[in-house]
């Protein structure tokens, strides 16, 4: 594969999860490391952790980290040395042969405003110059794409994720849809991973700012601007990182959580809630939301799945608001009346 089509290679992905793929592949078919691993940055309680997401070694083989791990359990950025001098340097560091007799190059990668990730490579030798450049090259190429994805599929006020991106996230979450096929031989999956349990699926909920309005009426659409930012930023403190947040306009955001079981999706965001009630929003004061959930099943489209959560707002609204409601067990218990699909069968509940 030469220069030019791995670039073309890169440039025509996508899907976030298989560009990181492809950009480790990529650098291991250019460089030929020993060992490969590219490292995303996450924060827990203000301490940076780091999540594996690719790793390729002598042989071609990659395996694509589990993303279901909670960042608390992540390892911290302290317990890599090579990774946490490349962080503080915020350049390229190399270090001396260790014990396996490898050299250890390290390069930041740059996101918007900050490091989003680290990648490292072990080589029997020093990297030559112009294979530092090369990496040096790829990588901005990566990021320059990143920035593209980023304008296209985020929110202009909040960063979210926007409402356009939804559709295609959706259907990659189906529970019937196979695993991503990746380019780089064979792929396994590292990391902790929870037990199978068939109870679990992933989940998706509708987040509602209450009397909004008034908001904007009482204090102007500057501070009712501040409220929908600080929320997002509310959001994303209180769910994991594989979780993902989208605003739907207004004060209307979407929610799709990782596969788990019905009573952690609950927790997930009922601490959602609590955590909005208890935050002080400048000038504003106190703000509540109301949220409907509801499980994703096999089958579903993104708009049969948001009208379920919705009725569950809707049903959360008309009960007095901030609150959290489940359509599953709203139908269960008879409040509400289950849905039916376009051929007129009723919805199955897994």
């Amino acid at each position: 594969m030469t220069l030019i089509d791995s670039v073309a290679g890169l440039t025509d992905l996508r899907d976030r999860d298989e560009l990181e793929v492809t950009l480790a592949s990529v650098m291991f078919d250019l460089i030929r490391p020993s060992k490969l691993s590219l490292w995303r940055l996450a924060s827990h309680l203000g301490d940076l952790r780091v999540r594996q997401r690719v790793l390729a070694v002598a042989g071609n083989r990659a395996a694509v980290a589990d993303t279901v791990t909670a960042t608390s359990d992540l390892p911290r950025l302290d317990s890599h040395p090579a990774l946490r001098a490349c962080y503080d340097a915020r350049t390229p560091v190399r270090s001396n042969p260790g014990k396996n007799r490898q050299r250890c190059h390290v390069f930041p990668v740059v996101g918007d405003r900050d490091i989003v990730g680290l990648l490292e490579i072990e080589h029997p030798e020093a990297l030559r110059e112009n294979q530092e450049r090369l990496v040096a090259g790829l990588l901005r190429i990566y990021r320059n794409h990143l920035g593209v994805l980023d304008a296209s599929e985020s929110d202009e006020l909040t960063g979210l994720l926007n409402r356009k991106t939804f559709d295609n996230y959706f259907r990659r979450q189906m529970p019937q849809q196979p695993p991503l096929q990746m380019r780089s031989g064979q792929f396994e999956r590292i990391g902790k991973r929870r037990p199978p349990n068939r109870q679990q699926r992933p989940w998706l909920a509708v987040v509602d700012i209450d009397f909004f309005k008034r908001v904007n009426d009482r204090f102007g659409h500057l501070y009712g601007d501040e409220v929908l930012v600080l929320l997002a930023r509310l959001l994303r403190n209180l769910l994991r990182e594989t979780d993902r947040i989208f605003r739907f306009g207004g004060e209307e955001f979407v929610v799709v959580l990782g596969a788990t079981e019905a009573p952690f999706a609950e927790q997930a965001l009922e601490r959602c809630r609590a955590g909005v009630e208890g935050f002080q929003f400048p000038q504003v004061g106190r703000v509540t939301v109301s949220i409907g959930y509801t499980g994703i099943i096999a089958g579903d489209s993104g708009s049969d799945a948001f009208g379920r959560a919705d009725e569950a707002l809707y049903f959360a609204k008309e009960q007095g608001r901030n609150q959290v409601r489940s359509y599953d067990l709203l139908v269960d218990q008879g409040s509400l009346q289950p849905k039916t699909v376009a051929n007129g069968a009723l919805e199955l509940f897994g």
